[in-house]
């Protein structure tokens, strides 16, 4: 997969969002792990970024 496609962006930084989220409700809250709440802000990040991406993208284009 090409480093600079905006799926391959939006897929690595979701995950990483996911992660991230996961780790910090665990050990900084109530020990609970919110699988619902990580994946739903991992897919509104996915979105973000990938909107991102293609805005960027078309400025440099123009």
């Amino acid at each position: 997969m090409n480093e600079k496609s905006p799926y391959f962006t939006a897929s690595v930084a979701s995950l990483a969002y996911f992660v991230t989220f996961i780790v910090l409700k665990f050990f900084l809250q109530d020990k609970t792990v919110d699988l619902l709440g990580a994946l739903a802000g991992a897919v509104v990040f996915w979105i973000v970024i990938f909107l991102v991406h293609k805005i960027l993208e078309r400025r440099n284009i123009e």
